[in-house]
């Protein structure tokens, strides 16, 4: 039942990876709940007492508190939990959604890439999502940048999208990306969290959330990434990750796409790159599952086998160790921080509409501003903000730095 997997995170915390080699071990949570209150020598004194404190009555209500709240609780013994997920190492026991949660049915497709986008990938990600079928569903996050534009491009193709969060379902990360999760879910799309509804984000959470963003799908698509972004994080706890190889092979924002590619990784070359990639996962499974010795129904639950070994994509950043005899270091030389703006296409008296609302919008502020930023201000909807933006940023109105715009000059 619910209650036993939100005691076990009331009890031992959320995101504690003792929770899964309990469940592992005792075969459900409720079971785990019972070697708790009937035998410490089972658990060990130390987790006893660090339960002790958390009662059967008060996950009950945390959990009728959530149900009232609107939000779904999917178990890992549910049949609505995504199958794939349970690969990983540690996955979570439980999810907490809101929206559609057929969509985990679905086909689920992970697409990430770095949060300053060039605009090479800019130019990508609408072709690379329009061609995906119905029966997908992309999974990422709303972080600035590749996420947040793949997400956009899903509403306005009609793809199904489910968000990742690091935190609670009550919380908004990131900060400004209300307007477009609001759009999201009144699409038809999906949320979903290991945290509490009430748990804020954490610099651990960040991490924790890679392995289900990576783990939930069989491919993971990584359109940009540099030698330490976080989207190759995500790309090791996929089973078939693929990268969209650059044009410039020696551009720092795609060095980590490189690296892995030429450690072996397969490249995104169209659609068929991603189906081909399903069915090189789906026969490993369908091998993996012929050769496994049948189970003796007598005996209890084991635990799950050891997930496979992650690829190591991302480069940790090297340190740099000042010298013992050095004093002050010299601080490094001002970067341009100059941006360059295009030159407007058409005479700026032929906006109107939309159009001008957008213009007027980037040019009112003093800053780059983001998409986030724009439908907030200007209330437009995802789907037509997407093809606004290219249009005018085609007619040279409008720049793109990074995942921000600026208007021309």
């Amino acid at each position: 039942m619910e209650k036993y997997y939100i005691w076990l995170l009331l009890a031992l915390g959320e995101g504690e990876p003792v929770i899964s080699e309990l469940i592992a071990r005792f075969g459900s949570a409720e079971k785990v709940y019972g070697a708790f209150q009937k035998n410490v020598a089972l658990v060990g004194a130390e987790l006893t007492a660090k339960a002790a404190s958390v009662s059967i009555e008060r996950a009950q209500k945390t959990y009728e508190s959530i149900l009232t709240d609107g939000y779904s609780v999917i178990t890992i013994d549910s049949p609505d939990y995504p199958e794939h997920l349970r690969t990983v190492k540690d996955p979570p026991c439980v999810l907490f959604a809101a929206g559609d949660t057929s969509l985990l049915r679905k086909k689920l497709i992970t697409v990430v890439g770095a949060r300053s986008i060039t605009a090479e990938t800019a130019a990508a990600i609408p072709k690379i999502i329009s061609r995906l079928g119905y029966q997908y569903a992309v999974v990422s996050s709303l972080s600035e940048g590749c996420d947040q534009l793949t997400c956009l491009n899903a509403i306005h193709s009609g793809i199904s999208f489910i968000e990742v969060l690091p935190c609670g379902l009550a919380h908004t990360y990131p900060t400004g990306s209300k307007t477009l999760r609001k759009f999201l879910l009144a699409s038809g799309g999906l949320l979903l969290t290991e945290y509490l509804p009430k748990t804020r984000s954490s610099p651990g959470s960040f991490l924790r959330r890679s392995r289900i963003i990576g783990g939930i799908s069989r491919v993971t698509l990584v359109l940009q990434a540099g030698e330490t972004s976080g989207s190759l994080a995500t790309a090791e706890y996929s089973a078939a990750p693929l990268f969209l190889p650059p044009s410039d092979c020696t551009a720092p924002e795609y060095a980590g796409a490189i690296n892995a590619m030429r450690g072996g990784a397969k490249p995104y070359l169209g659609q068929y790159s991603i189906e081909k990639a399903f069915l090189r996962v789906e026969e490993t499974e369908r091998q993996t599952s012929a050769s496994a010795p049948a189970e003796d129904l007598q005996e209890p639950p084991k635990a799950p086998a050891a997930a496979p070994a992650k690829q190591k994509f991302r480069k940790k950043p090297e340190k740099t160790v000042p010298a013992k005899n050095s004093k002050k270091s010299t601080p490094p030389p001002k970067k341009d921080d100059g941006i360059h703006r295009n030159k407007p296409l058409i005479p700026l008296e032929s906006l109107e509409g939309d159009r001008l609302l957008i213009y007027k919008t980037v040019a009112a502020s003093e800053t780059p501003i983001s998409v986030e930023e724009m439908i907030a201000v200007t209330g437009i909807s995802p789907a037509d903000m997407s093809a606004l933006l290219l249009d005018l940023e085609i007619d040279g109105v409008i720049t793109r730095t990074g995942s921000r715009y600026v208007a021309s000059e």
